[in-house]
């Protein structure tokens, strides 16, 4: 069921992803034929922009010939006169100068801005048609003309009103046509660039983002990982081609169930951590539980057995016997005293590792098989803060583990030292081996390779060392046929 709603889900978000990656190609379509109209109109009013510039040079050109004809000895000059005449639209200044092109002898302006009339002086007219043949000079270039009286006129022409006015509106429809470019109806990131050149003619990008070439060509290929270009003809000569990014939306909505899908993992994970932690103290709480009752339903028979001991000292039974059930009855008490701290907050206390592990060892030798060798080596003092009782019991369990993984003649080794202020206890066996799969599994609560075994000798080991000794405790190695070592690091008094 839960794969049916991932399904689910993923397939709704990608028919909502491609219906909105359609909807969105269809608008930059859309915009850009509204691009392809305004380049056209473009285009045409640039068409007719040249054409007018072309006709009023010529008619600039028939007019210097009318002044030409006026340096030729005629009768009549009733037509030139009348073609000069007919110039009342595109401004002149005409430059008189020597026939050598020493110095200027006049200039004479028609239809410019301002007269003579409009000046102080003589001097300050000059001075403004001068600027204007400058400025002219920019666009237009200006003819020759020589003329009687050994001079020579320069004419200098600027463009006619209705040239200027067309002018405006042309500037004004591209500074429109780029602004749509820039800003579209579309609102993407968008990246319009003449196919041929590879020149960007438009983009509401970042300038940063597209500083040259090499960056352009960077964002076509993010772009069009995205969306396939769509291409424009802009005229005969210029195609081009708009890339564009996926919308932030839409991009939301592509990952938004993957999102979903990621909340509703770390839901279940939380859940299942907190179930885990829920069980593993109902667990701790059966043991602390198990324990101390096993530790009171010891109490009862001992304090019977050490006065039933006391009444037969009393009637003279072999004290050589008593003193052994003395000794069982002290060792059941520290079994029972074992018990009782199970789950309790015990008392730690500085004590020689070593010198503990030594007194467990000369206790168990004399009731394990003689065939296993008990081998102590290592650091002789390595003092750690330890409950002895707890600890002693970590060892035994070990050992008995130990014996019971050798079969017939073996050893077991138990080395101390001390590295990085950390003490370690390795305890080695020559038995049987742990495959390297079950390292971890050894100390889980109900394994147990014994036909009889409860599984709860390693598991208690492990609550002992870290929970109430603060120590840790793992398998170091082992070879299956050669031997197991598991290792106990504990705290030096220092730390």
């Amino acid at each position: 069921m839960a794969l049916v709603i991932i399904a689910l889900t993923l397939w709704y978000a990608n028919y909502i992803t491609n219906k909105i990656q359609k909807d969105e190609r269809l608008r930059v379509k859309l915009w850009s034929e509204t691009v392809k109209k305004q380049a056209q109109l473009v285009n045409l009013t640039n068409q007719t922009f040249e054409q007018l510039k072309i006709e009023e040079r010529e008619n600039v050109a028939l007019w210097v010939k009318a002044l030409k004809e006026f340096a030729k000895e005629r009768d009549d000059y009733t037509f030139v006169t009348e073609i000069v005449a007919q110039n009342n639209s595109i401004p002149t200044i005409v430059e008189t100068i020597d026939r050598n092109g020493k110095f200027s002898v006049d200039y004479s302006a028609r239809n410019v801005a301002k007269s003579k009339s409009d000046f102080d002086d003589e001097k300050a007219y000059q001075t403004y048609l001068k600027e204007l043949i400058n400025e002219w000079e920019k666009t237009n270039k200006s003819f020759t003309a020589n003329s009687l009286y050994n001079q020579t006129q320069i004419v200098h022409y600027g463009n006619s009103k209705l040239f200027r006015e067309l002018k405006s509106k042309s500037d004004s429809l591209i500074k429109g046509f780029n602004s749509e470019l820039i800003k579209n109806n579309a609102l993407l990131p968008i990246l319009f660039i003449n196919s041929k050149t590879r020149e960007v003619i438009a983009s509401n990008l970042p300038p940063e983002q597209i500083t040259d070439s090499i960056a352009v060509e960077k964002m076509v290929i993010e772009m069009k990982a995205d969306n396939k270009p769509i291409t424009v003809s802009l005229s005969e000569e210029v195609d081009g081609e708009i890339y564009y990014f996926e919308s932030a939306t839409l991009k939301q909505v592509r990952y938004y169930p993957w999102i979903q899908l990621g909340i509703i993992a770390l839901f279940l994970l939380v859940a299942y951590v907190l179930f885990s932690t829920f069980r593993k103290a109902e667990q701790n709480q059966v043991w602390a539980g198990m324990a101390k009752e096993t530790a009171h339903q010891l109490g009862t028979p001992l304090s019977s057995l050490m006065a039933w001991i006391e009444l037969l000292r009393a009637q003279g039974v072999d004290p050589s016997s008593l003193n052994e059930m003395d000794k069982d009855i002290i060792r059941l008490n520290t079994i029972t005293d074992r018990f009782s701290k199970i789950g309790s907050e015990v008392k730690l206390e500085e004590k020689n590792v070593s010198e503990v592990i030594q007194n467990s060892i000369e206790y168990l030798e004399k009731r394990v098989s003689k065939k296993v060798q008990l081998i102590q080596n290592g650091e002789e003092v390595a003092v750690s803060m330890i409950n002895v009782s707890l600890f002693e019991w970590v060892i035994e369990n070990l050992t008995k583990n130990a014996i019971d993984a050798i079969t017939g003649e073996g050893k077991i080794i138990y080395s101390v030292s001390i590295i990085d202020k950390q003490i370690i206890i390795d305890i080695t066996d020559t038995g049987k081996g742990i495959p390297a799969n079950k390292y971890k599994s050894v100390f889980q609560p109900g394994y147990t390779t014994k036909k009889r075994g409860w599984g709860l000798g390693l598991s208690l080991v492990k609550r002992i060392v870290e929970e109430q000794l603060k120590g840790r405790i793992f398998v170091k190695s082992s070879e299956i046929g050669v031997g197991t070592t598991f290792r106990i690091v504990l705290k030096t008094q220092n730390q």
